[in-house]
């Protein structure tokens, strides 16, 4: 979606950058299973940063992707488990990064403590440096090199386990034995007895205070927080942090029009 599929016309600012003029919008064939009621639960937004950032990600063994609180960190996870299943979505959406990923990562300094003024005025300026990845869209991706995209491909699980605080887990089987999704409640501890080498886990803090547990897990981690640095301390010191800089105006104003029609949609149903 681009500024021309807006129902009214209203005065949107003029965008820094190219990939803040458009949106991905991908409906499912069922809602997805959230913690908490929300309209148009079978929509996902996906932003050119959500695909950099799926790249950056998928090139960890294990990160962390923080941001400001109500950013859409949650939903990430199940954009990334989305196109590890879709996997012809890259080839026909993802934008080509010709930079470093570098950018939408936090320097390691910025995890120690009395940074004061310094430590958010850095944060602020991680939200706009993140912006030089440069993306383009897929046409211009077949100029690319083959050789770097080789080099900038991601990490596909063959198991994604999105688990709540570590004790409530979804098990997705990217390439078998089943299509199902199983659910189950289990400890922090039991995480490393079904996961492997070549699984994802995707750790949600839900409304738990819980830390976020990687002790004699082999798997790849990606854990989305927000920037209380308690609850990933440890973790940390094992990972690359990832920071998601907020959708432009446009974005949200199409994200807004998709949820004011699923909204009428369930109103003139009920």
């Amino acid at each position: 979606m681009k500024e021309e599929d807006l129902q009214h016309e209203v005065l949107v600012p003029k965008s820094e950058h190219p990939y803040d003029d458009y949106l991905d919008v991908i409906k499912l064939p069922m809602e997805i299973p959230m913690e908490k009621r929300i309209p148009a639960p079978q929509f996902l937004f996906i932003r050119p940063d959500d695909y950099a950032l799926f790249y950056c990600c998928g090139k960890q063994k294990k990160c962390i992707l923080t941001g400001n609180p109500g950013i859409s960190k949650s939903w990430f996870q199940w954009k990334f488990i989305l196109l590890c299943y879709r996997q012809e979505l890259l080839d026909r959406f993802v934008p080509f990064m010709e930079e470093e990923d570098d950018d939408y990562k936090e320097g390691e300094e910025d995890g120690k403590e009395g940074k004061g003024t310094e430590q958010v005025l850095k944060k602020r300026k991680m939200e706009s440096d993140a912006k030089k990845v440069l993306v383009v869209p897929y046409q211009r991706r077949q100029k690319a090199d083959q050789n770097l995209l080789q080099q900038s491909k991601p990490f596909l699980p063959n198991l994604i386990v999105r688990t709540i605080s570590g004790t409530k887990s979804y098990l997705f089987f990217v390439n078998g034995p089943t299509n199902d999704v199983l659910y189950f409640e289990h400890s922090p501890n039991a995480l490393s007895r079904f996961t492997d080498a070549k699984s994802t886990i995707l750790w949600e803090p839900g409304e738990d205070t819980a830390v976020v547990c990687y002790e004699e897990i082999d798997a790849h981690i990606i854990a989305t927080v927000s920037p209380n640095r308690e609850r990933f301390h440890e973790f940390q010191k094992r990972a690359k942090m990832f920071y998601m800089p907020c959708p432009s105006e446009l974005q949200l104003r199409l994200m807004g029009q998709i949820y004011r029609s699923a909204g009428e949609e369930q109103y003139h149903h009920s």
